[in-house]
């Protein structure tokens, strides 16, 4: 990652108000331009200019630095170009990180990003979300479940399945995602939308954070 690649990152944390430290800047970097790598070879992501993947994915992943746990199984549902799951372990290399993703070629990159940044605490479950319920290893036992961009009907239910008692489901989201609605969606799987936050990204986009608890 360029130095001005940084600035721009390091702009676009500040203004959401999250810290990023030299080694998380390090790690972001290395995610970053293995990302680029592969790019170029498979489309990982529809957006595949570096300007892109720092101002609207990478430090759109930021958002949710501070609703991480202090420590726990944290799932990103359908992690595909490593957005959020990659993102988050960069900044919390702790995290005991559970990447769920089906398809085999971006589950490889998740796989070969993990030992280049490296991630230690971070795993690829390759299998779609409701079949990932039936494992052991994240089913019931999740402090917080995530996913970006996947429509709430199709995320609720895998997401309800992996979720440990007292832990939260968090949804990014557009604003074209009503909160009536999501607070609807929410109760057909037993959840409770608990509270919600805008934000901007740095050219200006809208996003919504959701945050669903148990009932």
């Amino acid at each position: 990652m360029t130095s001005d690649e940084e600035v721009e990152l390091l702009r676009g944390a500040g203004a959401l108000r999250i810290a990023v430290d030299s080694g998380s800047l390090a790690r972001i970097g290395r995610f970053i331009d293995l990302l680029d790598l592969w790019n170029r070879r498979v489309r990982l992501t529809g957006d595949r200019g570096r300007r892109t993947l720092l101002r609207k994915h990478t430090v759109d992943s930021l958002a949710v630095v501070s609703e991480l746990p202090p420590s726990g199984i944290v799932a990103d549902i359908g992690s595909g170009g490593g957005f959020p799951g990659l993102v988050l372990g960069c900044v919390r290399p702790d995290l005991d990180l559970r990447l769920i993703e089906s398809r085999r070629r971006p589950a490889s990159f998740l796989a070969e990003a993990i030992r280049t940044i490296p991630l230690p605490g971070a795993t690829v479950i390759g299998t779609r979300a409701e079949d990932a319920s039936r494992d052991p290893a994240v089913a019931g036992r999740s402090d917080l479940v995530i996913s970006r961009a996947i429509r709430l009907e199709a995320f609720l239910p895998g997401a309800v399945s992996l979720l440990a008692p007292g832990g939260l489901v968090i949804a990014m989201q557009t604003p074209g995602v009503e909160i009536d609605h999501a607070r609807e969606a929410g109760l057909q799987y037993g959840l409770e939308l608990s509270r919600h936050r805008d934000y901007r990204l740095p050219a200006g986009e809208l996003r919504r954070l959701l945050v669903f608890s148990r009932l």
